[in-house]
C-alpha cells in the first residue's frame, strides 16, 4: 500500500465529490487507488481510531 499526501486543488475526492484532495492511496495488489479531501480524510481517521481501540492495537505493536 502506497500512501502519499499532497494537495491537489482539481482533483475531486472518491468519496464526496467535493475538489481539493490531501491525499492518495494506492493499494497494489488489487489495482485500486482512492484519493480523499481532508474532511473524508478525518472522518477516516477518526474510524481507523476507533477500530484499533476495540482491537485493543496500540502503535508499539504496528510493524510498520
Amino acid at each position: 500500500m502506497f500512501i502519499h499526501f499532497d494537495s491537489n486543488k482539481v482533483a475531486e475526492c472518491d468519496n464526496c465529490g467535493n475538489r481539493g484532495t490531501i491525499m492518495h492511496m494506492s493499494v497494489m495488489r488489487v489495482d485500486q487507488t482512492v484519493s480523499l479531501c481532508i474532511v473524508c480524510f478525518g472522518a477516516v481517521a477518526q474510524a481507523f481510531s476507533r477500530a484499533s481501540e476495540k482491537l485493543r492495537i496500540h502503535p508499539a505493536q504496528m510493524k510498520l
